[in-house]
């Protein structure tokens, strides 16, 4: 069998289970729309990332988010984070163009790091999470210049001394347009979240949002998700987020 043979059956074959995880995520967000919310609460998610190029393989991701309550006053969490990417095997398709995230110009990309989680001192309830994570993301075309992603992650979770691993898969739709000399890129995912200390899926978060790149190193991003938890127990968040992107080249 060619080389070019495998890589199209291989392709066809990400196709097939892109196309499965897109039905039974959309059998999710329909169930969504017709839940009634038991208890809802508004969040606002600021975040800060960076990335520093390594190679034309490698580069370096740092991460600093916040969690502001409902009454816009205070936060209630803060996470800081280092990661590292590896991405590798150019992206497939004619409508393939430079991005300013050099991942997207591949198929695929690993990504290993550690976040730390914690409340404020003199918080009422305090907590801090130590988490190492790893993650894969697939991506492809189709067409109308749409690019699917897919990412599979593992967060290895230790909060307060108990280990509370759980898995997460994200399928995402984005399409990039040119406006003038700035780049506009609309998108929306779901994620769903398996918690091994539930024995099951517990978390759906539905998001949608905007990438402007302001410049070729900087872009800014702005999403409004919708998180619905089913254990412990029934809950639902509306969260506002906004991050800023640096890349250093």
């Amino acid at each position: 069998m060619s080389c070019e043979t495998t890589i199209r059956s291989r392709t066809h074959l990400f196709r097939s289970r892109i196309a499965v995880s897109a039905a039974l995520l959309l059998i999710l967000l329909i169930s969504l729309a017709r839940a009634s919310a038991q208890e809802t609460e508004t969040q606002f998610w600021p975040e800060i990332n960076a990335f520093v190029k390594l190679s034309e393989k490698t580069r370096l991701y740092f991460i600093y988010s916040a969690t502001r309550q409902e009454n816009l006053i205070e936060y209630s969490d803060g996470q800081v984070g280092g990661y590292l990417d590896f991405y590798t095997i150019p992206l497939l398709g004619r409508n393939v163009r430079h991005y300013t995230d050099a991942a997207r110009n591949k198929s695929f990309m690993i990504r290993a790091g550690y976040m730390l989680d914690r409340t404020p001192r003199g918080s009422e309830e305090t907590s801090i999470t130590h988490m190492p994570t790893i993650e894969a993301h697939y991506r492809l075309f189709l067409p109308g210049k749409v690019m699917l992603s897919d990412r599979n992650r593992l967060d290895f979770k230790i909060t307060n001394g108990e280990y509370r691993p759980r898995y997460r898969n994200r399928l995402k739709a984005e399409r990039t347009f040119g406006a003038g000399r700035f780049e506009l890129t609309p998108y929306a995912h779901v994620e769903a979240f398996y918690d091994w200390q539930y024995n099951q899926f517990n978390r759906f978060r539905y998001t949608g949002g905007i990438e402007w790149n302001l410049t070729r190193r900087i872009i800014i991003e702005s999403y409004y998700t919708r998180q619905r938890d089913i254990a412990p127990s029934a809950k639902y968040l509306n969260a506002l987020g906004v991050v800023l992107q640096f890349y250093f080249r």
